[in-house]
């Protein structure tokens, strides 16, 4: 039997109670209580501890002396200036409110990048292969390895500024550019579909089956995968009331060919949710008014605490605002229906919206003057808190054999690997005092 006792700073744990030791007791009783007797001196030699061991030391704030909450550092968030320890141990802390994060490389870029994607080669790989960086000038493709170095001879179009990237189908890759899309076969086969003649693509979204696009003259051209793998338009087209800002697909639920809606979002403050299904192809199902343009949008089935069962998960609607709102609705697997929404602010900045993987379960990365992340505790409850990061501009999910669960950003003319561990909430940087 093992007992454990917590100590200001370090966690100990008794492995025998001495028993069993051949070091010499003194007791009291052994001698004479008068005080005129005379006793010769006892010696004992000291040695390192045997009946303890150390199992983890703790970033202990015991004693708090004093502290003070104040914005020095001009943040969305104020921080907590801590005085605490005593004597040599006494140290000046500063505790910020966020997800602790780890930046594993850092790289400068020839130019400034709008967005970044990474993509797997085949349906089957287990890690990335490709980071797709868009300029406002053309697309750079890196190839991940032992280095990540820049390659031409993977069927991307180099020209034009990208809009999305997809791994489609089972061993096929796809780019959306402002004139067309690019469908690049294993064999590196392309066939391209071009943008109708003085219009172009303003948004897409994407999943392994299924490609929306929205045009400048405010319509939605749909495509989906066939038998034979290649990628079929439809001949129905929706003609939105207003300029699309964002759209969003859902990922194809498992054991079914498609995802069934498309959420579509509107310069004039809607957010509107489409039928992909075959009889019913672009017609609307629900409509939702919000208080300002959307900037994102993100369709994502996540855990549901109120579920009976673990495996259960909930249709979210995961909405970014040009205001600097977040929003999360439910989204009727039937029906399309928009309920129980719920809303945070998040910044100054339009929040912009991205499925990570956090902890092997799908989370939200929202990027606005800081970025947060959304994601579901060990209860099954939803969390969405900042990390202790600076600004992202874009951000994605990334998984490599040396980072199996991982971000990458990007923050001006950087490109940054993070990885994220959702379990501290309050993290202290430490400044000695004596």
């Amino acid at each position: 039997m093992s007992f454990s006792y917590i100590l200001p700073s370090h966690f100990y744990q008794f492995e025998k109670l001495g028993d069993d030791d051949d070091e010499i007791e003194f007791s009291s009783d052994s001698f004479s209580p008068d005080p005129l007797d005379r006793t010769g001196p006892i010696y004992f030699h000291p040695r390192a501890p045997e009946n303890l061991s150390l199992v983890e030391a703790i970033d202990s704030m015991n004693p708090l002396v004093d502290c003070k909450i104040a914005n020095l550092t001009d943040e969305d968030a104020p921080q907590i200036y801590t005085v605490c320890g005593s004597g040599p141990r006494s140290t000046f802390r500063t505790l910020k409110h966020g997800l602790e994060t780890t930046e594993i490389v850092s790289s400068e870029l020839p130019g400034v990048p709008s967005a970044v994607w990474t993509t797997k080669l085949t349906n089957g790989d287990e890690f990335d292969a490709y980071i797709v960086l868009s300029f406002t000038n053309g697309t750079l493709v890196l190839s991940i390895g032992e280095t990540v170095e820049e390659v031409t001879d993977t069927g991307f179009l180099s020209s034009a500024p990208t809009l999305a990237v997809q791994q489609l189908g089972e061993d096929a890759l796809l780019q959306v550019h402002p004139k067309g899309i690019r469908h690049i076969r294993a064999d590196r086969r392309v066939n391209e579909w071009p943008a109708p003649q003085h219009r172009s693509i303003v948004a897409a979204s994407t999943n392994s089956r299924q490609v929306a696009v929205a045009l400048s003259s405010g319509e939605i051209v749909y495509f989906e995968m066939d038998s034979d793998g290649q990628l079929a338009e439809y001949e129905e087209k929706k003609e939105m009331s207003g300029t699309v800002t964002c759209l969003s697909l859902g990922e194809v639920p498992e054991g079914r060919v498609r995802s069934s809606f498309l959420a579509v979002g509107c310069d004039d403050a809607t957010v509107r949710i489409l039928s992909l299904d075959p009889d019913s192809t672009l017609e609307s199902k629900s409509v939702q008014a919000l208080t300002s343009a959307p900037s994102s949008l993100c369709i994502m089935s996540m855990p549901d605490s109120a579920s009976e069962t673990s495996r259960s998960s909930t249709l979210y609607l995961h909405i970014g605002l040009y205001s600097g709102v977040y929003l999360r609705t439910v989204l009727d697997t039937v029906t399309g229906e928009l309920t129980d929404t719920r809303t945070r602010f998040l910044g100054p900045k339009p929040v912009k919206i991205f499925k990570v993987i956090a902890q092997g379960l799908p989370s939200v990365l929202a990027l606005s003057s800081r970025p947060w992340l959304g994601y579901s505790d060990a209860r099954g409850q939803f969390m969405l808190t900042p990390l202790t990061y600076p600004m992202l501009e874009w951000g994605w999910t990334f998984s490599s054999e040396q980072c199996p669960e991982g971000m990458v950003g990007i923050q001006g003319q950087n490109l940054r690997w993070v990885r994220c561990c959702p379990t501290a909430v309050w993290l202290s940087e430490a400044l000695d005092v004596y």
